[in-house]
């Protein structure tokens, strides 16, 4: 091609491109796709003033309007695409502490990329071809003449109409919004949540208006009836009870896993799905709803770093013990090292401590770093032991084939992703039961509880449980979605089971149900826990009396125990 052909061919794109039809016809097609990623009408204008309110900021900057619209939507359009996958694989969409907590966090960054690559690598492919695009773009558009009081008017127009245009209510939370898979407004409404991080609204706001209340009383002596014995925690990472699922002969194949060692199969409600394992290990430790907080809920390992000062941790200090988590990532990923730390955790054993060289190990490798590290603690440190240990094998994605089938499974369902979901929990099981061997094996010498218990469904099994529970609703967290299990295992002792006896028990409960079925006599902070789980029938956030939850939030503030902004 000679020169003066490529220079009449630039001319007529560059004229096709700055055309008011193409951009006419542009906006349209891009509206039309951002409705199929929101599927509601009722948002479509937020998120049409929102496009058009980064379009008036660029034309205030570079005074070239056609480069203004093409960029605006094409912002809108890579980040919508990114939410939809965050919220196929975390049931939460984007959000813009995604890239203030975890876009600054390298290990996070290092774990999406080793699982996550076949995503994030088109999307950073789209944004290199995006920015040449509109490089170009930016070149062939000439400069307007509008002044900047008018190229102004346009952009304070636009911010003034987006309020009214919000797709929720005033009172609202917004928490939910992310939950409902809006993935074209959600990164919009959630930029209001760093106005309110910026000038501090939040659940002290909505404990400030309330009566003041008397702190705890002081911490008493702890008392066990009996020896204490060694806690072992298992966090079955992604796991749920398959047992429960009559397609593809599911039930039959884990028919007898998932219940206690009283043979009772138990329900745990927990606050995450699909993702977000920080999310319920939180409640666990600190016997906090998560969603007190809203929208800050994915980012609590970050934000109450050193603000949560009574905890299973301290209670277990308190009765002698000596605390520790071994978990397969990086002890600063997404700063959950730190916050446990900071609740008083002793010990920390993460992806380097305990020689990993992947973040998929087998179950095994975890459970056999455990079994090293309490042999070794057994021989230096004459303290009972708390340990959990963090599993990670039938974590997502499902896309490799990582486990293969054992003889005596089911019969496939031909959907790879969930065929590889249950391979990789029933590695997981047998390789959880090696670990309860081992405690069987000492309970002579060193009687030991081992709780077990699923951090959040998989959306590898969204289908089935779909067809099983038509209550089923990512967005509504009193939902099936947000249904796992636990059990419980005595090892050379007997176990008091009636803390765990509830139709479903939320996870904020069931560290201080630990301590009682182990015997420990409580500080007043988690009898007051204990009577709250009573009185609200295994229900936390969602309690029907939920005065009496706020009564104990407000305890906890009262007594320094928690600081809350």
């Amino acid at each position: 091609m000679t020169p003066a052909h490529r220079q009449a061919l630039t001319n007529t794109i560059s004229a096709l491109v700055l055309n008011p039809l193409t951009a006419i016809a542009g906006t349209l097609c891009c509206a039309v796709f951002l409705y199929m990623l929101e599927r509601s009408i009722d948002h479509m204008p937020f998120v049409m003033l929102s496009v058009l309110g980064i379009a008036t900021v660029l034309f205030l900057l570079t005074r070239r309007i056609y480069f203004s619209i093409y960029a605006a939507f094409t912002a809108t359009v890579i980040i919508s695409i990114a939410s939809v996958l965050k919220y196929r694989t975390k049931g939460f969409d984007l959000h813009i502490y995604d890239f203030i907590f975890t876009g600054t966090d390298p290990k996070a960054f290092a774990f999406l990329m080793s699982g996550f690559a076949t995503y994030i690598v088109p999307i950073a492919a789209l944004m290199l071809c995006a920015f040449i695009a509109l490089s170009v773009v930016f070149i062939w558009d000439r400069k307007r003449r509008m002044n900047v009081l008018r190229r102004s008017g346009l952009v304070a127009i636009t911010f003034a109409l987006i309020p009214i245009s919000y797709p929720l209510r005033a009172d609202e939370p917004r928490f939910f919004h992310y939950l409902g898979g809006f993935n074209a407004s959600a990164f919009f409404v959630s930029l209001l949540d760093v106005r309110d991080a910026a000038i501090g609204e939040g659940i002290a706001d909505r404990l400030s208006n309330m009566p003041p209340v008397a702190p705890f009383s002081a911490d008493g002596p702890c008392e066990t009836t009996g020896p204490k014995p060694d806690l072992f925690v298992v966090l079955s990472e992604s796991q749920t009870d398959l047992s429960q699922f009559g397609q593809y002969g599911l039930d039959q194949q884990f028919s007898k896993r998932f219940k206690s060692a009283d043979g009772k199969r138990r329900t745990l409600h927990v606050e995450t799905f699909g993702g977000g394992t920080w999310i319920s290990n939180f409640s666990l430790m600190t016997g906090l709803s998560s969603l007190d907080f809203g929208w800050r809920a994915p980012y609590l390992t970050t934000s109450m770093e050193g603000r949560i000062h009574q905890s299973l941790a301290t209670e277990l200090a308190r009765c002698g013990y000596k605390t520790a988590v071994l978990m397969p990532m990086d002890h600063g990923f997404v700063n959950e090292g730190p916050f446990l730390e900071s609740i008083g955790f002793d010990e920390v054993l993460d992806y380097n401590r305990i020689g990993a060289s992947e973040y998929a190990h087998r179950d095994r490798f975890y459970f056999e770093a455990a079994r090293a590290f309490i042999e070794e603690h057994r021989k230096t440190d004459g303290r009972p032991l708390f340990l959990q240990v963090q599993t990670m094998f039938a974590h997502s994605p499902y896309t490799d084939q990582l486990a293969e089938s054992e003889p005596d499974s089911f019969s496939e369902s031909g959907i790879f992703e969930l065929d590889e979901y249950v391979r990789r929990v029933t590695k997981s099981q047998k390789d959880f039961e090696w670990y309860l061997g081992q405690a069987r094996a000492d309970s002579e010498e060193y009687p030991s509880i081992v709780l077990e218990f699923g951090d959040h469904q998989s959306f590898a099994t969204l289908g089935v449980f779909k067809h099983l529970y038509p209550d089923f609703a990512i967005n509504k967290l009193e939902s099936s979605a947000y249904q796992t299990y636990f059990t419980v295992h005595g090892m050379g002792m007997d176990l008091d089971m009636r803390p765990f006896e509830f139709a479903s028990l939320d996870i904020g409960y069931l560290g201080v149900s630990l301590l009682e079925a182990a015997g420990m006599a409580k500080s007043p902070m988690f009898a007051d826990l204990a009577a709250l789980r009573d009185r609200c029938e295994g229900r936390l956030y969602f309690c029907a009396d939920r005065a009496a939850v706020d009564l104990h939030l407000q305890k906890r503030i009262a007594s320094g125990y928690l600081t809350v902004e």
